[in-house]
Formats: structure tokens, sequence, C-alpha cells
């Protein structure tokens, strides 16, 4: 028996979508909504991925270069987390950020 597909294979996985739509929302900028749908549903992720994250770093041993990978992935997403959708070029470059936040948390809790 083979194990079952990774997160990044699974096509009922919607985060790449939506990373996908926020690094293209700066080069077609959607309607203001689209932005707001966009930043909520990253923010629940990063928020979801972050519990993960600090339970996998309170299991690894401190200071060690897996810890401060996990720390430090958590605290760029607090403070990318720190900003509010602003303008069209701002909510662009804010749902981009909160994208690469996601991303780097899916990387360093990966299985």
């Amino acid at each position: 028996m083979t194990a079952g597909p990774s997160a990044e294979q699974r096509t009922d996985d919607p985060i790449p979508a939506l990373i996908a739509a926020a690094f293209d929302s700066t080069r077609r900028y959607p309607e203001h909504e689209r932005f707001v749908e966009i930043d909520k549903l990253l923010r629940e992720e990063i928020e979801r991925l972050q519990i993960i994250a600090r339970r996998m770093a309170d299991r690894t041993p401190h200071r060690s270069y897996d810890w401060y990978r996990l720390v430090n992935a958590v605290d760029r997403a607090d403070d990318a987390c720190g900003f509010q959708l602003g303008t069209t070029l701002q909510a662009a470059l804010q749902v981009s950020e909160l994208a690469r936040r996601v991303a780097e948390l899916r990387q360093v809790t990966a299985p």
C-alpha cells in the first residue's frame, strides 16, 4: 500500500490556487472584494500553520537550525499580519506577502 498524496499533490487543497491568485493580483488587480477574500483566507491559513509550527518548535532542540527555521517563519508571518489592506497596489503587495508567508510556513511544517 502506498502513502496518500502530500498537501502539495492533493487536488482538493485550495491553498496553492489561493497563493497563485495572490501573486497574480500584482499583475491583474481584482476587485477590492476579492482582495478582502484572499486576505482573509491567507490569514486563516497562517493562523492554522503557526499553531503547527509552534508545536513543532516546542519539540525541536532549542536554538537548533530547525528550531530557528520554525520560529523565524512564525515571526515573519506575524509581521506580515500586522498590516492591513490599503489601496489597490498596497492590497496587491499585502496579499502577495501573506502568500509568501503561507508558502514558507507550509515548507517548514511539511512532514
